[in-house]
Formats: C-alpha cells, structure tokens, sequence
C-alpha cells in the first residue's frame, strides 16, 4: 500500500502532490483548483527560490517588527536564528 502523505496547508489553500503535479485547492471553495506539471511547479519552485527573502519578511508582518533598513535582505544564518 503505497505511502499518502499529508497535505500541507496555509491561508486557507491546500497543496499536495498528486501523480507528480502540485495541485492546490481552495478550502472555502474546493472547486477552485489549481494543478501544475512537475515543469510548471519546479518553475514556480526557483522564481519563489528567488524572491524568498522578500517572501520572508511579508510573512513575519505583524508578526514582529521589520528591520530598521528595510532594503536589506536577512542572511541565511539570520534567518534561521529567527526561527
């Protein structure tokens, strides 16, 4: 019996892979889908790879205060010391 992992979830989307493409539901309205292929989602995985620090702080908003020079990107070493 094959292994189902769990899907992950955030603000109300669903995402998991199914049969190598990532598919993302909409919890308030499952109908509202959106799959892609592995060569759509590994394009999608490096343009986030690319804006991840910028990502990065629009998601600790309101979590705690942004740095003072807010053009300047957290290292990897600093960030993983927020955590």
């Amino acid at each position: 019996m094959a292994h189902q992992e769990q899907p992950t979830i955030a603000e109300g989307w669903e995402f998991r892979l199914v049969n190598d493409h990532l598919l993302m539901t909409s919890q308030s309205d499952p109908a509202t889908q959106v799959q892609l292929s592995p060569q759509a989602a590994f394009a999608l995985l490096g343009y986030l790879s690319r804006h991840r620090d910028t990502l990065y702080w629009a998601a600790q908003q309101g979590q705690r205060e942004e740095p003072e020079d807010s053009s300047r990107e957290p290292s990897a070493d600093e960030e993983e010391s927020a955590l």
